[in-house]
């Protein structure tokens, strides 16, 4: 992982500062060329991803750069996790963005939802950090780029 020197955009939707920091070491670890941006809310993340202002924005080709993967909480503030995935899954030009939802819910129809709304993975959060250690490298190895996965 992370040898062809790509660097990738995981963005992480999370609220809790102790999740965040847990999240960004694991994902770290496992590829230092990760790009990883955080934000604390579905509504933030919603304008990181959709605003023309956006700091990946490339003006010559009039496109914004999406992330390569989206690691996603449920449970937040404002509109929250579910109200992101009902957002991702109206827009066909995110459809290729994997949504991969961590969380503390163990709730099967929770799981189900979120699947239908289109998450791609859905991963019960854990506070220990060699809980989420064996979880990432999956993660990284179904959801690089194209790039990354093909060597270019």
């Amino acid at each position: 992982m992370g040898d062809s020197g790509k660097r990738y955009w995981v963005l992480i939707v999370e609220d809790d500062p102790q999740q965040v920091l847990l999240i960004r070491a694991v994902f770290a670890h496992f590829d230092a060329n990760a790009h990883i941006s955080v934000v604390n809310s579905a509504e933030a993340a919603i304008v990181q991803i959709a605003g023309p202002w956006a700091p990946w924005t490339d003006t010559k080709a009039g496109r914004a750069e999406l992330p390569d993967v989206i690691v996603l909480d449920i449970e937040m503030a404002g509109m929250g996790g579910l109200g992101f995935l009902r957002w991702y899954s109206g827009d066909l030009q995110l459809a290729h963005v994997p949504v991969v939802v961590f969380t503390f819910s163990r709730d099967p129809e929770l799981e189900r939802l979120c699947y239908s709304l289109g998450a791609r993975e859905f991963k019960v959060k854990s506070a220990d950090y060699r809980e989420l250690v064996p979880v990432v490298p999956g993660v990284l190895d179904r959801w690089q780029p194209q790039e990354r996965q093909s060597g270019a």
